[in-house]
């Protein structure tokens, strides 16, 4: 199989006719390598993240809202924290915490332990914020998250997940209530057809999700149903971090304590824990924060 054109990453919606099913095709490309451009993760976490960032975009996709979503991992493994953000328009973010080690890969529970997932969505056009939270219960994510959809939105989801260090890629299938069937009947799909449909997701190859096109995954997950496949969405990397905000928070610290640090070590460093992007400002520029005019363009950004 040949392996696709590589892009930042799209998304693309998916229905399958006439029934109340539908779908997204996730894959990401340039977009989760320069999330993990600053970053270094053990390859068991970075894996795990990348999922975590396909199934936020995932999750991110059957909702209408203006906002952010946010999907976080909290346990007492390894990896004690993983957070990953999607915004309305598929801008994605992410980091994890865990503990240096020696030892191999760790299984999925290995690493996280005694777990619980949180979804979170923060919409502009709602006064308050919504928030499902359930135990961690299945072998990998993808389990977990079904696990989410079937107690918090008891909507029968099937989801399958991949990621290494160079693509991150899923595809989420949900059944809807007969009453949303594409073409406004109540075209309601047997337990029969949705079991096959489940079957034939559980045995998606890890290949065919990274390097197959949305044509091709589907062709295997949809089997003989009528599938027609929507056109792509952009999904890009954007963290909000910038020299502006940096210095915001370094002038909460007061003059006097970054002066302290600039006589121990020479300069301030701050390194945004989303990207690992790293800001140093040196003696000038902290002077720079607390003067009369704007910071210099010397506050900047290394790479």
């Amino acid at each position: 199989m040949a392996e696709q054109p590589e892009r930042d990453g799209e998304l693309r919606r998916f229905i399958l006719e006439p029934h109340p099913v539908r779908g997204f095709w996730i894959r990401l490309d340039g977009a989760w390598r320069e999330l993990l451009r600053h970053q270094h993760y053990e390859p068991d976490v970075r894996s795990l993240l990348g999922e975590a960032v396909a199934a936020t975009v995932l999750l991110a996709a059957t909702l209408k809202f203006h906002g952010t979503l946010t999907l976080q991992l909290t346990g007492d493994g390894p990896l004690s924290l993983l957070v990953a953000q999607c915004t309305h328009d598929f801008s994605i973010r992410a980091v994890a915490r865990s503990v240096r080690r020696s030892a191999g890969t760790l299984s999925f529970n290995e690493l996280v332990g005694q777990a619980r997932l949180s979804v979170t969505i923060e919409a502009d056009e709602r006064a308050a914020r919504y928030q499902g939270i359930v135990a961690l219960e299945g072998v990998n994510l993808a389990q977990c998250i079904e696990n989410y959809f079937a107690t918090s939105e008891q909507l029968p989801t099937g989801i399958a997940l991949f990621a290494d260090e160079r693509r991150a890629a899923g595809v989420l299938l949900q059944r809807l209530p007969a009453s949303e069937a594409a073409d406004g009947s109540p075209g309601a799909i047997s337990p029969h057809a949705w079991d096959g449909l489940q079957s034939r997701l559980a045995t998606l190859e890890p290949r065919l999700l990274r390097v197959g096109s949305a044509e091709q995954v589907l062709q295997h997950v949809c089997g003989e149903h009528d599938c027609r496949l929507f056109r792509a969405n952009p999904v890009h990397f954007a963290c909000r971090c910038d020299v502006a905000r940096v210095a915001s928070v370094l002038r909460s610290l007061g003059v006097q304590e970054l002066r302290g640090i600039v006589a121990e070590q020479g300069a301030v460093s701050v390194t945004c824990e989303f990207c690992g992007r790293p800001y140093r400002f040196d003696p000038i520029d902290v002077e720079h924060l607390f003067a009369a005019v704007p910071a210099p363009e010397s506050s900047r950004s290394l790479n």
